[in-house]
């Protein structure tokens, strides 16, 4: 629908620089609701288990119509999944400006750190498996991210060092998950 939306004002209605503005005022605008609804649904977490937060409790606590939430999401566990993204992506996204992998990884251990009461009342929830996969899809990221520069030093077929990358990212997985 979005594309669409996009299509009909870029090159129907106004074309021009004015169509772009709105475009990414809709999307900015479309991301704060989102994240309001996660902020809102991070504080249901707080008296709530996971699994027992409905979209009633989620609009009534937002101020919003069940129709903007299920605008923006088709469910809770879309919901969740978005969130579960958002807290690893923004891990990932911290380190890029590190100088080197030990400030890197402080960074990112950090980020993941901020993020552990929403990762960790996912982790006790239902959704645990999905958790522990966007988890370790995450690390995988930030493995490959800096990890492939090593790789290239140490001079390792590229079967070794996926193999290595593989390794490191379950390893790092099970350290988070385990303390």
């Amino acid at each position: 629908k979005l594309v669409f939306i996009i299509f009909i004002f870029k090159y129907i209605v106004n074309p021009g620089k004015k169509t772009e503005v709105i475009i990414k005022g809709g999307i900015d605008m479309a991301k704060s609701t989102k994240t309001q609804i996660l902020q809102s649904f991070s504080e249901l977490l707080k008296n709530n288990d996971l699994d027992k937060i409905t979209v009633t409790m989620l609009v009534n606590e937002c101020n919003i119509s069940r129709q903007t939430f299920y605008y923006h999401f088709t469910d809770i566990q879309a919901l969740i999944n978005w969130g579960i993204q958002q807290n690893t992506a923004g891990c990932l996204e911290s380190v890029k400006n590190a100088t080197d992998i030990n400030e890197a990884t402080v960074i990112y251990l950090s980020s993941i750190k901020n993020n552990c009461f929403f990762l960790t009342k996912c982790l006790e929830s239902s959704l645990s498996g999905r958790t522990t996969i966007r988890l370790r899809d995450s690390i995988a990221e930030y493995i490959s991210y800096f990890g492939n520069e090593i790789l290239k030093i140490s001079n390792l077929p590229s079967e070794d060092a996926k193999f290595v990358c593989e390794f490191l990212s379950n390893a790092i997985t099970g350290l988070i998950l385990s303390s």
